[in-house]
Order: structure tokens, then C-alpha cells, then sequence
């Protein structure tokens, strides 16, 4: 087992706080959106058991280019286009390398681009995320601190 150390709490503060303004999907949004793909790769159609872990949630637009945890931001993945072959290449480039038969390719397109289509939540706007960067880098200092101090306690 990981030992905890101030670097990983911190990190999991990071994360905790974040997700209070962008929580990661519910156990019945991930159900929908296993059921909405067949249990099957959005991209290459392999078919997934979910008990075997095989299955990705994949976000559509990263987090680290401004998406959302909205279940509509994800589509569903197997480990090789996600991982080994896609990376962070945009999804419909992927899916136009992917899958050369275009009629097929045309076909899955338009499966995600419905799922993306029914998105409930806005993202927040840029003001709100800057402020609530502000609010976590406050957060994440004022850990630091106490974490120096405690150190201090014990020389």
C-alpha cells in the first residue's frame, strides 16, 4: 500500500476541490452511457464486458483543454484506442484514422456527436474557473503553511 505523504494529500485536495464545481459522473450516468454504446468501443466497435475493466470512460474534449466531467464529455473507450492508440489526438481525427470504411465511420460519428448533443450542464465560464482557481491555489497554500509548521514541531 502507498504511503500517504503531503504531496499526494495535495494533490487529492487539488482534485476534491475541483470536482465540487465539476463532479465526475454518477454511478447511473456511467450506467447510461455503457448502455448507450452496446457495451461496445465508440470508436472500433470492439464489444466490453464491464466487470472486466476493459472499458474507458474517454473525455471527449480533456480536462487539460478545457472539458468538463459531464457524463456527455465521455464516450466510451476500449484500453487499446485509448490508451495505445488515440492518447490525446481529437476524437474525430482518431475516428477518421481508425475507421477506414467510410459509411461505418460516418455512422459512429454521428452516434457520439448525438451523445454529445444531449449535455445538460454548461461548463462553467472562464471568470468562474479563474476564480476557482484562485479559491483552490488559497486552499493548497494554506496546506503548505500547516504542513511547514507541523514539520517544524519535530526537528
Amino acid at each position: 500500500m502507498a504511503k500517504d505523504t503531503p504531496s499526494m494529500a495535495r494533490n487529492k485536495m487539488r482534485r476534491c476541490l475541483a470536482a465540487i464545481l465539476d463532479p465526475h459522473p454518477s454511478g447511473a450516468e456511467v450506467e447510461e452511457l455503457w448502455n448507450y454504446f452496446q457495451f461496445s468501443c465508440a470508436y472500433c466497435g470492439i464489444p466490453m464486458v464491464r466487470a472486466s475493466r476493459t472499458g474507458h470512460l474517454d473525455h471527449i474534449v480533456s480536462s487539460a483543454l478545457g472539458g468538463s466531467n459531464e457524463i456527455h464529455n465521455h464516450l466510451l473507450s476500449c484500453n487499446r484506442c485509448n490508451g495505445d492508440e488515440k492518447r490525446d489526438e481529437d476524437w474525430q481525427r482518431f475516428l477518421a484514422r481508425k475507421v477506414t470504411d467510410s459509411e461505418l465511420a460516418a455512422e459512429r460519428h454521428a452516434h457520439i456527436s448525438a451523445w454529445i448533443e444531449r449535455a445538460g450542464r454548461e461548463p462553467l465560464d472562464f471568470a468562474a474557473k479563474a476564480k476557482a482557481e484562485i479559491i483552490i491555489r488559497q486552499a493548497l497554500e494554506s496546506f503548505d503553511e500547516a504542513v511547514k509548521k507541523l514539520r517544524a514541531l519535530h526537528p
